[in-house]
């Protein structure tokens, strides 16, 4: 949820700490659809806005609201109050 309608993602990035603003088109709670693997078909409507590697967090107007741990995560936006978070576990 939010009253400026951002939420603020925190993770490593390519060239380390990396802070996103992932944005929405109102002031209100927000959907977040979470998804595993490499395999995953994301609907063309999506577009990737962020990628991480090994964790992000997700703070919200006042503190952390939830933390993604795997290989990769990608952070895809869509119009409207939704998300998709895809998390990546490679093998070893």
């Amino acid at each position: 949820m939010s009253d400026i309608a951002t939420l603020i993602l925190v993770g490593v990035g390519e060239k380390g700490l990396q802070l996103s603003e992932l944005r929405f088109e109102d002031d209100d709670s927000y959907r977040a659809y979470i998804v595993e693997g490499g395999d995953v078909v994301i609907g063309s409507h999506y577009r990737k806005v962020a990628e991480f590697r090994s964790w992000m967090r997700v703070y919200d107007d006042y503190e952390l609201v939830k933390e993604f741990a795997a290989n990769r995560i990608v952070v895809y936006r869509a119009d409207g109050d939704d998300c998709v978070i895809q998390l990546i576990h490679e093998r070893s």
